[in-house]
This record gives C-alpha cells, structure tokens and sequence, in this order.
C-alpha cells in the first residue's frame, strides 16, 4: 500500500467501528445494548491508539466523545465513499453522546476499568520480556 493510500487512525477507527455496527446489528441485539458495545469499542481504541500519546492529559467521557466526533468531522471523501452509508455510524454517533451523558457513572466506569486492565497488561508484557532476558542472560 502506497503512503499516499494509508489510512490515518481516524479513518481506520471509522471503518472499523462501521464492520463492528454491522455485525452487532446482524447479531440482532438490541439498540441500547449495541450503543454499550460500540462505547467500549470507542473506549478500547481511545486507550490503544490515543492514550499512548496523551497519558498526561485528563480523559473523561467527553473525551472519548471527542474522539468520535473529530474522527467523523475530518474523515475524508475517500472514505466516506468507501463507506457507503455514512449515516449509521452518526444515527449511532447521537445515542453514544446521549448515553455519555445520561449514563455519566456508567461510561466513566467502562472507561476506569478498561484502562486499568490496558495498563496491568502492559506491566505484565514488561515483567515477562525481563524475565525472559534474565533468564537468556543466564544460559550463556
């Protein structure tokens, strides 16, 4: 894939949120419960993709709001038009904003726990690669 064809995180967060709205709604669950899946969706790709970059910045559910709604606001024609039907993901764009906000314990909870699982795995992932190094270390 040529530099000029890559998708920027934005673009993939909007494409990939689109395959996840499908297939929930193929699935056939329910509104309100789709809406909590897409937000832990939206949560799990703010944490992996964002959160790196940002770790001192405050995040709250807005935050994430934020997110959604730059990566709809600046996604290209290209990808609008590979999309098809962009409307599905800003019908459900409106019920994540109203769930963020009538939900408000509720979405920042998601957002804790999903962040503190992120974090343990990744203190794991580092305690594992030194063991694994000091024990390589030893067998020389």
């Amino acid at each position: 894939m040529k530099k000029i064809d890559a998708l920027s995180k934005e673009e993939k967060l909007l494409l990939l949120l689109q395959m996840f709205i499908e297939r929930l709604k193929k699935s056939g669950f329910a509104q309100d419960k789709i809406i909590r899946y897409i937000w832990l969706f939206c949560v799990g790709y703010y944490i992996k993709y964002y959160l790196p970059q940002s770790k001192t910045d405050p995040t709250d559910r807005f935050t994430i709001i934020s997110m959604l709604s730059n990566a709809l606001k600046s996604s290209s024609p290209r990808l609008i038009q590979h999309l098809g039907y962009e409307h599905e993901i800003t019908f459900f764009f409106r019920f994540m904003v109203h769930y963020a906000i009538d939900n408000d314990e509720e979405a920042e909870g998601v957002y804790r726990e999903e962040r503190v699982k992120y974090e343990k795995a990744i203190l794991l992932n580092q305690v594992t690669t030194t063991r694994k190094k000091k024990r390589d270390g030893k067998r020389l």
